[in-house]
């Protein structure tokens, strides 16, 4: 399984985070001449207000940690999957065998050996529900991780303050139309590859 968990979650997080955390500056500031293609608009001050343009589809496909955590999560499910089927295929195996023999049991070691079965058959239901909810708390904890690395190198991205704002865009943004001036995606994302190749290699 891949998950394009970004596309969705990491959208909804960074549309609202974005504005905050590079929200516009004191309208009476003069705005920094940027390096970078942007929008430039006046804002009611009369002052430049520079809106840089993020598309995070291109971010989820592009970004090695997306991958490296993709990776991960397909890890870890199959080896819960794996461990889930082993145990299943034991039960079932003993199930069949006392088919073939309860009938040489007596009452008591009957009861005995279904009640078994039953108990485990349940812990096995039980199992299996804690280990989806460990996928889905793990993909919760990676995702956060994601979009705080995201968010943090963004606004290091933008200490010169550059930009007044930065928005996301993508399939699933509220951004309806934009300029190609303003998209700075690609400093963005090759940025983000080369901060987190760097840290992955201290490791």
């Amino acid at each position: 399984m891949k998950y394009n968990f970004l596309k969705i979650s990491l959208l909804s997080i960074v549309c609202g985070c974005l504005a905050m955390s590079c929200g516009a500056k004191d309208e009476n500031a003069a705005t920094p001449v940027s390096t970078t293609s942007s929008a430039v608009v006046p804002s009611a001050a009369g002052s430049e207000l520079r809106i840089g343009i993020v598309n995070m589809d291109s971010i989820n496909n592009g970004f090695q940690m997306v991958a490296d955590i993709q990776r991960e999560l397909a890890s870890t499910e199959e080896k819960l999957t794996k461990d889930i089927q082993d145990q299943g295929n034991r039960w079932q195996k003993d199930y069949d065998n006392y088919l073939q023999v309860g009938a040489t049991m007596t009452l008591t070691e009957q009861h005995r050996k279904e009640d078994e079965l039953t108990r485990r058959q349940q812990e096995l239901a039980n199992l299996q529900q804690t280990y989806a909810n460990q996928i889905v708390s793990l993909q919760a904890q990676r995702l956060q991780e994601v979009t705080d690395y995201i968010l943090a190198y963004i606004e290091e991205y933008n200490q010169d303050g550059r930009f007044s704002l930065i928005l996301s865009s993508g399939n699933m943004s509220g951004v309806l139309y934009r300029a190609s001036t303003m998209d700075i995606t690609g400093d963005i994302l090759t940025g983000l590859n080369q901060k987190y190749a760097a840290e992955k290699a201290k490791k």
